[in-house]
């Protein structure tokens, strides 16, 4: 896949680079990730803050036209473009592994903790029968 930029305007009032421009492929049209990732090389910016807009492909032809907006930070982004449900949806969903991840990790630093604990008592534990029998032997002396 091959980009090619062909316009750049910078909309400084909204906080995003306008971005127009052909991609020129093989096989299947390239997805929105795809090329998400390919402006992402290119622009290096942040994936989260390009937008794609629109691809239309020619017809019998391995070319296809963009449109994608690339935001300067994460705020301006929020403030222009708008939530449809599929987006609200996606987020929630995000979220959701987030927090299931964050209940893992801490649910797994429990775990571990006990065991370090018993890890210690069962040396210890150990340590003590070698010392008793020593008092002993003072003991009969």
């Amino acid at each position: 896949m091959q980009i090619t930029i062909l316009e750049k305007n910078v909309n400084a009032l909204v906080g995003r680079t306008e971005i127009k421009g052909k991609i020129t492929f093989k096989d299947a049209t390239p997805s929105n990730a795809q090329l998400t990732e390919g402006l992402n090389k290119e622009l290096k910016k942040e994936v989260s803050l390009i937008v794609i807009k629109n691809i239309y492909t020619n017809f019998g032809h391995q070319e296809a036209s963009f449109t994608v907006f690339v935001y300067n930070d994460q705020e301006a982004k929020n403030k222009a473009e708008m939530v449809t449900k599929h987006l609200k949806k996606k987020a929630e969903e995000l979220a959701k592994a987030e927090t299931e991840k964050k209940a893992a990790a801490a649910e797994e630093k429990k775990e571990e903790a006990p065991k370090a604990e018993e890890k210690e008592e069962t040396k210890v534990e150990e340590k003590e029968p070698e010392v008793a029998p020593e008092a002993s032997e003072e003991k009969g002396e």
